[in-house]
């Protein structure tokens, strides 16, 4: 019998699928109340961006809401390879490839960065990502408890 869910959303306690009905970056609306939202995505403040939104309406109008599919298979835009060049240059090199979520990234470039001969010192705590990251890597994986610093000094 499932019934907790409802007891905590009864006393008003329940903390999931809040709609926010206005943001304003580190600012939103939620039952009426202005609040601090910290728990968001938008880490450099860019969602409410002018520059932001004129951009994503300029890629609504030319590509429409998606790109039909992944970048492995054919979800490659032209808009993908131009900031791959600019970030490329930008850091000074040769070239760079960009994931579409931050799991990919993690997983994808742990294992570029660790291989076979090297060790990883990860936290147990550490997010999917790192974890599954770690173990394509073949490098071997050393996990301590969470924030133990006694631990992984050993």
């Amino acid at each position: 019998n499932f019934t907790k869910a409802d007891e905590v959303k009864e006393l008003g306690l329940y903390p999931y699928f809040k709609p926010l009905e206005a943001t304003d970056g580190t600012i939103v609306e939620i039952e009426g109340k202005k609040v601090i939202m910290a728990g968001s995505n938008n880490y450099l403040g860019l969602t409410n961006d002018p520059r932001t939104i004129k951009a994503a309406q300029e890629a609504l109008t030319k590509y429409g809401t998606g790109c039909t599919g992944s970048r492995y298979l054919n979800g490659t835009l032209d808009s993908h390879l131009e900031l791959e060049d600019k970030l490329a240059e930008f850091m000074g090199k040769e070239g760079c490839v960009l994931f579409s979520t931050g799991y990919q990234t993690n997983e994808g470039s742990i294992q570029t960065i660790a291989g076979r001969n090297d060790i990883i010192f990860s936290d147990k705590d550490n997010h999917a990502c790192i974890v599954m990251g770690t173990l394509v890597s073949n490098a071997k994986t050393m996990r301590y408890q969470h924030n133990d610093m006694g631990q992984l000094r050993k």
